[in-house]
């Protein structure tokens, strides 16, 4: 028993001390958000922030879900719309040091607030003033491997005054856009969102974003969003600066300028290149959804034309298949046990909670309320959430004109998510349709 307790606290001052070692590499890379919109009408909760250097400029970054409750009522999209009087980032324990932020890149108009936004994690934006020492961070030309150590590296709410504090991890895997880590000492790490995620080598591989619930091993991750949407940014910005169309061709372009100003190739992973061109092949083929079919074609195509190799690991063919599958279900062709048999045939599991919505969504907008609700009710038995599904739930009740059905469901979502904005916004419309 005592060599048993010996060795525990061996671990656990080896944790602590590799902790506080890398804490000493990595004071000066954080910041906290302070935003100050015309309308002051929000909760403030600002999340982290922290600067990058993609070679030839220093841009900031923040989490994109820190809107979820820091907003106007009125701030639907991810395009503040001349509401923003400033938004400025300072170091939490020496406010003499700040950095005032100019123009966001990655303004979307056509981008809602709300769940999905946890896939692209990311608010990018140039910089009008910088009065700190921030050191920026170079992001991580390769992906994290399975059983690296990472550091997550922030103020949560209970360390707002001392300095930041990094949290170690172990990389697990990537599931969609989403790295998937398990922290070596489990604790309560709110208010540590929009902190970078980063390697030994204090490069950045991921966002601080939220946790997740992995279908295939039945458990919950903590699920820092990865820098992948965070390099198709960056390639948007590189196009409109240089006046560019996208294109194959242009993002190889991309590539050798970032690696002439950086001195690194970045490697491209297939969840990217899918990410970039993938949709916009399946609209040039008149398209609505995808299936491994027309994956294939795509590929093949890319590998014939570019010699590019890209593939599909079990994240992509449950999406794809559940893509392939939408149009009979919603014609009554096909029914939810058909997907079931789909997807057993290709030995992968359901996708997300938050697909499952999206189509929900999609059905209701064309009247189809009852498939809404029966794909909803699915989900619900099959996929573990934090009860943001009731929210969506709510909505097609609300829109099916079942009032009494929708308040018990977002009643559901806010008991276990209390500032779910979709739940809250919810609420507000059964009462102004009284």
């Amino acid at each position: 028993m005592k060599i048993k307790l010996f060795l525990i606290c061996c671990f656990l001052l080896t944790v602590f001390f590799s902790t506080q070692s890398q804490n000493k590499l990595i004071t000066q890379i954080n910041l906290s958000n302070s935003i100050h919109y015309i309308d002051t009408s929000f909760t403030d909760l600002p999340g982290n922030g922290f600067l990058i250097d993609i070679g030839d400029e220093i841009l900031a970054v923040t989490c994109k879900h820190a809107l979820w409750t820091n907003r106007p009522g009125d701030l639907k999209t991810i395009d503040f719309k001349g509401k923003l009087k400033e938004w400025k980032m300072v170091v939490m324990n020496d406010p003499s040091q700040y950095v005032i932020l100019g123009d966001l890149i990655n303004v979307n108009s056509d981008e809602s607030i709300g769940e999905r936004n946890t896939d692209k994690d990311y608010l990018v934006f140039k910089i009008k003033e910088n009065h700190s020492k921030i050191v920026p961070l170079k992001l991580s030309s390769t992906l994290a491997q399975s059983g690296d150590t990472l550091y997550q590296v922030g103020w949560s709410y209970r360390i707002k005054k001392s300095n930041a504090q990094s949290f170690t991890a172990i990389a697990n895997k990537y599931s969609g856009s989403g790295l998937y880590i398990s922290s070596l000492i489990q604790q309560n790490n709110a208010g540590l969102s929009g902190s970078p995620v980063i390697n030994k080598k204090n490069e950045l591989v991921a966002i601080v974003s939220s946790w997740k619930f992995d279908n295939e091993t039945q458990n919950w991750f903590e699920a820092p969003c990865s820098i992948n949407y965070l390099w198709n940014v960056l390639y948007s910005y590189w196009l409109d600066k240089n006046k560019k169309e996208k294109s194959i061709t242009s993002f190889q372009e991309f590539l050798s300028n970032y690696e002439k100003l950086n001195g690194v190739r970045l490697e491209v992973s297939s969840y990217l290149y899918t990410e970039l061109f993938f949709i916009d092949w399946l609209k040039s083929k008149g398209l609505k959804y995808g299936s491994l079919e027309s994956f294939n074609q795509w590929t093949e195509g890319l590998m014939n034309s570019f010699g590019i190799k890209v593939t599909a690991d079990n994240y992509r063919k449950s999406i794809l298949i559940f893509d392939s599958w939408k149009d009979g279900f919603s014609t009554g062709k096909k029914e939810i046990k058909d997907l079931e048999q789909l997807l057993a045939s290709e030995k992968v599991t359901i996708p997300t909670f938050i697909d499952f919505c999206e189509f929900a969504q999609e059905l209701s907008a064309i009247g189809k309320y009852d498939k809404a609700i029966a794909l909803l009710q699915y989900a619900d038995e099959k996929i573990q959430h934090m009860g943001q599904l009731y929210a969506f739930l709510g909505d097609v009740y609300l829109a099916k004109g079942e009032k009494d059905l929708a308040k018990e469901a977002y009643s559901k979502c806010l008991q276990t998510y209390p500032e779910y904005p979709q739940a809250i916004d919810g609420i507000k419309k059964l009462k102004q349709s009284k």
